[in-house]
């Protein structure tokens, strides 16, 4: 028999033992009126140290529990806190076993506290930056605040971009009120009115191809802070010397039906406002080029204009007027209006020394010029679109007129040369699209006609090429005369589908091209031979078909394009009639890789085979400016080209930092030749050689881009590196030409202190050219831009500007100095600010500058505006 009495007691005293070492409270918790309190939290403690052994949250009856299993000190802390109810606590040891609390009412104050949001923030594939966190006193339009954000970038030109590409569309609450002309916008709404800039990564601007075409591209939207938004400014000033004006009175209205910018700009201060209604987004300027051309054969001698600031050496008398409105039919029918006009007045003067570098030898040519063009510009056009999920509609209809003329003095050696060029201009276009889903399929049809009217008249006193032109006999007077037409039309159905992870499209179309160029020249209103004589007609049919393939699988994506072309050329001239047929196909792969949330690969690669341009095509001679005659002897140049390029992108919105890599490849093949016989004058005669030649070139480009919030500072650098060979022709000769460009820019913007603010930038360019095996050619410039904003107490603002611009040419005044000086009094209220400028402190006159061409070097001497003053009363609403 087992005696189990002695296991009996062992297991009695562990029990006795766990009993004994164990704690436990329990209790409720009360209010002064003996009602229970919910989510007190209890909390037990030893007294002499703050932590946490047990604690307990209690439940709408109030009661606890706390529970300590081993007991290592003699006395304890029991701690209760609850919602509005002041702090309690009391000791317990080992002996206690119930304990209730009852807390006293308390309201709690709490401390004020300030959200700041961050200053860019990233949701999908939007990035949005606080207009505050960029904001500066200074500051007045939206496009003063985007040049501070890291990644972005604007351009001398007004063009936008983001990670080194430009943008295909600028948005206003989502709505393309511009039509690509966005400068007006970015130069002229306040920024007061703004509260977030959206960058649309990989933004499809037709929604209904969202999910089926890829985009690489990136849109930017403004986001205004109110939904019923009242902007714009009017400003006007006058100053000296001469005598000076300004004018700008630029209305706008957002709401959520319709969408308006109407402005009136004037000045004769140096700034050129007509570059607001340049198309500047990558998608408008892509529909724009298809439909509109720019032909031009004759010209005067031009001055050659400097590369930087244009305020100070533009000597202008401008007027500007548009008118754009967008009315919203319905929740997803727009009609959009937009109308501009301008009025342009230029003056020009300088003095240029072009060395050409010859395999015969070098030829020198000095010229003192004085240019003065007037240009007159209207654009009317009216939108119709629809771009929903599952309908699109698009209607484009606009009419373009120019009526330009320039007027050129020009002296060389002792001889004076009058110049006057006449080109009026009108064009017509019209643009239908519709998008359509039939069945699982989508199906696109597109039709779009143009038409071109358009004249130049070159005059030329006293008369040049005697030789050639009259008989070695002297003459008053050369002028001639081109007149150009040209219609064209493209039309396609495309058929596109999704299945999975791939998409589909393909595209079935044709197109028509016709073009008649004729041309005379006079010698005392007196008509010159048939081989100064032009009378062409060109006409181009072709039907093609183009597959797209799109692939998305994770992070990757890929988009193969194999478009076949068939072309039937016909040309008609005054002695001949040739066709030709060419058979293209232009192979694209695009592919795109992200690493990560930051990094992202992409990579294009394009063959293309492609015609040269129509329009230069002509038997015999033109005289293209008073020292060039050409002639392109009926041949059509046939390019063959292959493209790559590869980017790494890197993209952190948390930190703030932009970083871009890219590498280009070119290569280019062309069955033509120019083929240029230079003169012991400079003058020159082009002919057309049928002479296989080629280009090649490798780009290098990196940017680096980061904001310091801490700081309130950006920091960029850039560097770009070049090295191309092409080929040239010249008196008889054939020619190798090695270029290397490298080009690297820097700047800050220092934003820290309250009563101060600056930025600076700094560019150094470096060109080299070398022809076969003569010595290497170099130009060598520098660039210092230095802005200081003082802030000396509230409403007054001073900003200093300094620029420097140095030439390592010895024979060149190397060095250009200016200042700028700016005092700026603001009512606050009233939203009034008086500005007293002074431009061009230092009076430079004249700016000397070298550039670098394949086989010529040239250097120019500019005239400066003077040291002027303005007075300016600007209102922002």
């Amino acid at each position: 028999m087992i005696n189990l009495k002695p296991k009996l007691s062992l297991l009695l005293l562990l029990i006795a033992n766990i009993l004994f070492a164990q704690l436990t409270i329990s209790g409720t918790v009360k209010n002064e009126k003996g009602q229970p309190i919910a989510g007190a939290n209890v909390i037990l403690s030893p007294s002499d140290a703050d932590i946490t052994l047990a604690y307990f949250i209690t439940k709408a009856d109030g009661k606890f529990t706390l529970t300590l299993k081993e007991t290592s000190h003699e006395l304890y802390e029991v701690k209760v806190r609850a919602l509005n109810y002041a702090f309690t606590s009391d000791l317990v040891n080992e002996s206690t076993s119930n304990f209730d609390f009852t807390l006293q009412e308390k309201a709690i104050e709490l401390k004020e506290v300030q959200l700041k949001q961050p200053a860019v923030r990233k949701k999908g594939d939007t990035i949005a930056y606080d207009v505050t966190n960029f904001k500066d006193i200074q500051d007045r339009t939206i496009a003063d605040v985007i040049k501070k954000m890291p990644g972005i970038e604007i351009e001398s030109s007004g063009r936008i971009l983001y990670q080194g590409e430009p943008i295909n569309k600028y948005y206003i609450e989502g709505m393309d009120l511009l039509g690509g002309k966005y400068a007006l916008a970015n130069e002229n709404l306040s920024a007061d009115a703004v509260d977030k800039v959206q960058i649309l990564e990989n933004h499809q601007p037709i929604k209904m191809l969202d999910s089926l075409v890829i985009s690489s591209k990136a849109a930017l939207n403004i986001k205004l802070k109110n939904k019923i938004t009242y902007s714009g400014k009017a400003e006007i000033g006058l100053g000296v010397s001469p005598l000076l004006y300004q004018t700008n009175i630029t209305p706008m209205l957002f709401k959520k039906k319709q969408q308006m910018i109407g402005s009136y700009q004037s000045n004769n201060r140096g700034e050129d406002v007509t570059k607001q209604m340049d198309i500047l987004s990558l998608e408008d300027l892509l529909n724009n080029t298809e439909r509109f051309s720019n032909e031009g054969w004759l010209g005067i001698s031009s001055v050659q204009t400097p590369h930087f600031n244009e305020k100070r050496w533009l000597d202008n008398a401008v007027q500007l007027g548009t008118w754009n409105h967008l009315f919203k039919l319905n929740k997803e029918l727009d009609l959009r209006f937009n109308l501009s006009y301008t009025n342009d007045y230029q003056k020009r003067i300088g003095q240029s020394t072009k060395q050409y570098f010859l395999p015969s030898g070098n030829l020198l040519l000095n010229e003192q010029k004085r240019n003065h063009l007037q240009s007159e510009n209207l654009s009317a056009k009216a939108t119709l679109l629809r771009n929903s999920t599952d309908n699109y509609l698009q209607n484009e209809i606009e009419f373009r007129g120019a009526w330009n003329r320039s007027h050129g003095y020009l002296k060389r050696d002792d001889e004076l040369v009058d110049q006057i060029l006449q080109k009026p201009n009108q064009e017509f276009a019209n643009q239908f699209k519709i998008i359509k889903k039939i069945g699982k399929q989508l199906v696109t049809i597109r039709s779009s006609i143009s038409y071109k009217d358009y004249q130049e008249e070159l005059s030329i006193s006293p008369g040049v090429f005697i030789d050639m032109i009259n008989q070695n006999q002297n003459y008053q007077n050369a002028f001639q005369r081109i007149d150009f037409n040209k219609f064209s039309t493209n039309n396609f159905i495309e058929f596109s589908k999704g299945i999975q992870s791939i998409s589909v499209h393909s595209k079935i179309g044709f197109g028509y091209l016709n073009q008649t160029m004729e041309s005379n020249l006079y010698a005392d209103e007196m008509r010159i031979g048939n081989h100064f004589t032009n009378d062409v007609n060109w006409s181009i049919f072709n039907y093609y078909w183009d597959n797209r393939f799109e692939y998305r699988k994770g992070n990757f994506r890929t988009t193969l394009l194999l478009p076949i072309e068939m072309n039937h050329l016909q040309m008609k001239n005054l002695v001949k009639n040739e066709e030709m047929n060419r058979l293209f196909v232009n192979p694209n792969l695009f592919l795109s890789y992200k690493l990560s949330n930051q990094w992202e690969l992409r990579s294009t690669n394009t063959y293309k085979q492609s015609l040269g341009s129509l329009s230069q095509i002509h038997e015999n001679y033109i005289l293209y400016n008073y020292n060039t005659i050409q002639q392109r002897d009926g041949k059509l140049n046939e390019r063959n080209s292959w493209i790559s390029s590869i980017k790494a992108e890197y993209k952190n919105p948390i930190k703030a930092r932009f970083i871009n890599l890219g590498y280009n490849y070119s290569w280019i093949e062309n069955t033509l030749l120019n083929n240029y016989q230079y003169n012991s004058d400079a003058s020159s005669i082009l002919q057309v050689v049928e002479q296989t030649n080629h280009q090649l070139s490798h780009n290098l480009n990196a940017k680096f881009s980061q904001y310091f919030s801490k700081l309130k500072s950006t920091f960029e650098v850039e560097i770009f590196q070049q090295w191309s060979k092409n080929d040239e022709y010249l008196n008889n000769e054939f020619i190798e030409v090695n270029n290397q460009i490298t080009n690297i820019k820097t700047g800050v913007k220092f934003r820290q202190l309250s009563w101060m603010t600056f930025e600076y930038n700094y560019s150094w360019f470096n060109y080299r050219s070398k022809i076969m095996v003569d010595p290497s050619r170099k130009i060598v410039n520098q660039e210092h831009q230095l802005g200081f904003h003082f802030f000396p107490a509230d409403r007054h603002y001073i900003k200093l500007n300094m620029d420097a611009y140095i030439n390592d040419d010895s024979t060149l005044n190397p060095n250009s100095f200016f200042g700028d000086l700016m005092y700026r009094y603001t009512l606050k209220k009233k939203k009034i600010d008086f500005e007293l400028t002074a431009y061009n402190l230092f009076n430079e006159k004249y700016f000397s500058q070298n550039s670098l061409s394949s086989y010529y070097e040239m250097r120019y001497q500019y005239k400066l505006r003077p040291t002027q003053i303005m007075l300016t009363t600007r209102f922002t609403f």
